[in-house]
């Protein structure tokens, strides 16, 4: 049986392909289409995963898609009256679209465009939260879960609190939209001149050089309630009017004003911005938690959502409230909700027991090493087979040379995870600062994550998990180990931690071990294999592209080491 799962028309637009429920591919349009945050519809992505079963769209028996589109109408019309004649604004054109007219019918049509490319089997329109829910839940290591959804918001609801049990899930509260900590997040990465629902985490970057100065006047803006609940003071967000703002006047009145292009962003008012909305995320999650655990009674914990992306508060759920175990799959803002449709039909819909947990995030194309060579060839660069790939690249970081790497299946998520890396030397310190300006031309107070051995990770860092694969954790660095890996160590004295897994990525775990033997230390800077304002690399053409536009030293593909001539 094969199962289909669709997300598209917002951004992120994704497909992933489920076989008697095993997870066969999965991937993101952007991948495909070389345009950042893509969510037109996923031609690219659909067939990817169609051509990897070899099978044609006629064969799928069921296909999911992530927003019920009727759900919120009554909803949107209540806001849309009460706020009249502001939010006439959401029948016009905008750069930011959503909840507008034009989106709304773009979702309602999707099973026509479907019926249109000669799929004629069933169709669901999945909610968006349960979608969310399912993709974390159902993949999970957990028989029984407790389960948070958080991000901007679905067709009514911008919070989902859940519990699954088995293959059941059930839905025990939400929070309704205009009220979101998604929108609040959004609206501080807009007002500090980032792309918002795209860039929050280059404000959770930020907040780390600030101190949270801003506190109180966020508590203001973000009521905590009874029973687990929060609302937004509305006053200060102009998000339900339908404009591509978000932040009022009275915002700017209460923080100043906005960033302006041009200005220093590491300027101490802004970073204590960023540190401030930081610090009310992370508690008014922790709030929901608590209520949520009261509410379940139970010691695991699946997260979903773009929220749940905010690897910062991910690190410190575990000690700020009483769940013992946290899972949270790595596409788990809108891009994943393709994999909870494709889950919920099978498990939920069709009542069908669970037999699949994502360990890896390994789901995108590969290519053959005749792939690679052929498109070495015709690229202009020097370029070698080697046959101990594993000792030539690990002395080559050893050297203080930044590669990029490209193996296997493409990542599924935002976290390039040692199959589109670009990899360095972390015991440099000046290495951050290079990769930043000579490699991903970004701004200089973007961080860099280490790539661990999973069976030295609490060596090096102080883990509150046994694993974490995914990148979405977090955690201290040891003071004894902070100066032997200062490049991936944050301002702050924290990383964002992948542990790498002898069985998932074999390849990458060589890597690291040939490097620690080395060196001695276990331990390898790992960012996405892109260039700044570009989707991660998805083929070897895009590889060689983005390593001849950069100050990369070597490229690593497949069995083949290039050089620029």
């Amino acid at each position: 049986m094969y199962i289909l799962g669709l997300n598209c028309h917002l951004h992120n637009a994704s497909v992933s392909l489920v076989k008697d429920g095993q997870l066969i591919a999965a991937a993101e349009e952007e991948r495909f289409s070389r345009i950042k945050y893509d969510g037109n519809f996923p031609v690219q992505s659909l067939n990817f995963c169609l051509e990897k079963e070899k099978i044609s769209l006629k064969e799928i028996q069921h296909i999911g898609f992530y927003w019920r589109p009727w759900l919120g109408i009554p909803r949107r019309i209540f806001i849309g009256l009460r706020y009249l004649p502001h939010t006439l604004s959401f029948l016009g054109h905008h750069q930011i679209p959503r909840g507008t007219v034009r989106i709304w019918k773009s979702h309602l049509a999707i099973a026509s465009v479907l019926k249109n490319l000669g799929y004629r089997n069933k169709f669901y329109f999945i909610p968006h939260h349960l979608a969310h829910a399912a993709s974390t839940f159902l993949v999970s290591p957990f028989e029984e879960a407790a389960i948070l959804s958080v991000d901007l918001a679905g067709e009514i609801h911008s919070t989902y609190f859940g519990k699954g049990e088995g293959n059941q899930i059930s839905e025990l509260s939400t929070i309704k939209y205009p009220h979101s900590l998604g929108i609040l997040y959004a609206a501080i990465t807009q007002y500090l001149g980032f792309q918002p629902n795209a860039d929050e985490y280059q404000v959770m970057g930020l907040a780390s050089y600030g101190k949270p100065r801003y506190y109180d006047k966020f508590k203001q803006i973000v009521i905590l309630l009874p029973h687990g609940g929060f609302k937004l003071d509305l006053d200060y967000f102009i998000h339900h009017w339908g404009r591509d703002r978000w932040y009022s006047k009275k915002f700017e009145e209460l923080f100043g004003p906005a960033y302006v292009k041009g200005e220093d962003i590491l300027k101490q008012r802004f970073v204590d911005i960023a540190a401030s909305c930081q610090k009310i995320l992370e508690e008014s999650i922790f709030h929901i938690l608590r209520h949520l655990y009261k509410k379940t009674k139970c010691e695991n914990l699946t997260m979903a959502g773009g929220v749940a992306l905010n690897s910062a508060m991910n690190g410190k759920i575990l000690e700020n409230t009483p769940f013992k175990r946290l899972y949270i799959q790595p596409a788990s803002f809108d891009a994943g909700t393709s994999l909870g449709c494709a889950l919920y039909i099978y498990n939920v819909l069709l009542n069908r027991n669970r037999s699949f947990q994502m360990e890896h995030a390994y789901w995108g194309p590969e290519f053959t090493s005749s792939q690679c060579q052929t498109a070495l060839q015709s690229s202009g660069l020097s370029f070698r087979c080697e046959e101990n790939i594993i000792g030539e690249s690990a002395g080559f970081l050893s050297q203080g040379k930044i590669i990029g790497w490209f193996q296997g299946r493409m990542e599924w998520g935002p976290r390039a995870l040692g199959n589109r890396s670009i990899l360095a030397d972390p015991r440099k310190k000046e290495m951050k600062d290079v990769l930043n300006k000579r490699v991903k031309f970004r701004a200089s107070f973007r961080p860099f994550a280490p790539a661990v051995l999973e069976e030295n990770a609490n060596e090096y860092f102080e883990m509150k998990t046994d694993i974490s694969p995914f990148m979405l954790l977090v955690y201290r660095v040891k003071p004894s180990k902070m100066t032997m890996i200062p490049a991936v160590v944050h301002i702050d004295g924290t990383a964002r931690v992948q542990t790498v897994n002898r069985q998932t990525n074999p390849l990458f775990w060589e890597l690291l071990k040939e490097f620690q033997k080395i060196t001695g230390v276990p331990v390898l800077l790992n960012t996405s294999f892109n260039l700044k304002g570009e989707p991660i690399v998805c083929t070897p053409e895009d590889a060689i592209l983005s390593f001849k536009r950069s100050n990369m030293d070597y490229l690593v593909l497949g069995n083949f080491i290039a050089w620029k001539k």
